[in-house]
């Protein structure tokens, strides 16, 4: 079975509830028909190569570097403000955490070299799409879960075992060379109530994080920080931080999409970090 490149996107979008396309994806160089699909978090002209090189009818990135929705792909950044509502967080707090980062992303956009890659594409003649924010929802909404079933089978549950427990429930973490880690807050502390945040573009840094701790939460769970931030948070908030590792993370909920598309008849080729499930 053959899909259009339109559909490769309708696709994820379906499965993440979504009705638009966020600004962290894009269709770059349209197809009508993919049979064969090479998939990475992250496509670099080499890639592109191996795939015209290998016989492949398009190219499947998760990260937006070097492509248009660079430009854009800040505005999704702004989802963190409905997830902390939704968590609990005060409009106007959330709004706060995240105001001046999306401004910082606004004004970075103007440098980026969004046609490095797309450009590269277009000059080959390779279909080139990627699929960024709505398979991180799906990786959220399953990582959630995950924590949700140990908590109300064992509500006293430790920031230990809530890391054992994500490791124990996804081949991704498995397989992955680093581990879940606790960055912030004792191991051996109950975990309380435990957000896992992701699907808004990037972490949400030590300011989104401060608002859930703030706010009833007691452990956050991002798939990184950068260490400026972390070390930010430990100035700033009490609470426990898991990381739970970018690429084994991402892998999740690309996996899950992916599994759909074999499911309809597409062969994928991982490579490029995906953790394969």
């Amino acid at each position: 079975m053959a899909l259009s490149t339109d559909k490769l996107m309708q696709i994820a979008l379906d499965m993440a509830g979504w009705h638009t396309v966020p600004g962290d994806c894009g269709i770059y160089v349209p197809a009508e028909r993919v049979e064969r699909l090479l998939v990475g978090l992250d496509i670099d002209t080499g890639d592109l190569l191996l795939a015209r090189e290998l016989g492949y009818d398009a190219v499947l990135a998760h990260h937006f570097r070097g492509m248009e929705a660079e430009l854009t792909a800040w505005q999704v950044y702004t989802r963190h403000i409905e997830l902390m509502v939704a968590a609990g967080v005060p409009r106007h707090a959330a709004e706060a955490a995240v105001l001046d980062r999306v401004e910082a992303m606004r004004v970075a956009a103007h440098t980026a070299n969004y046609n490095r890659v797309s450009g590269a594409a277009r000059l080959l003649g390779i279909p080139l799409l990627n699929i960024h924010s709505p398979a991180d929802e799906l990786g959220r909404r399953a990582m959630q879960r995950a924590v949700d079933d140990l908590l109300r089978a064992q509500p006293e549950a430790t920031v230990a075992e809530v890391c054992a427990h994500l490791n124990a429930s996804f081949a991704e973490f498995q397989r992955a060379p680093t581990r879940v880690a606790v960055r912030m807050g004792s191991p051996e502390a109950p975990a309380g109530r435990v957000i896992v945040v992701h699907g808004a573009l990037t972490n949400g840094g030590a300011d989104v994080a401060r608002a859930y701790f703030e706010h009833g939460v007691q452990t956050v769970v991002y798939i990184h920080i950068a260490p400026a931030e972390l070390q930010r948070l430990h100035q700033t908030a009490q609470g426990n931080l898991i990381i739970t590792g970018h690429i084994a993370s991402d892998s999740i909920g690309l996996n899950m999409y992916l599994a759909e598309l074999e499911r309809q008849g597409i062969h994928i080729t991982r490579l490029n970090g995906v953790v394969p499930p």
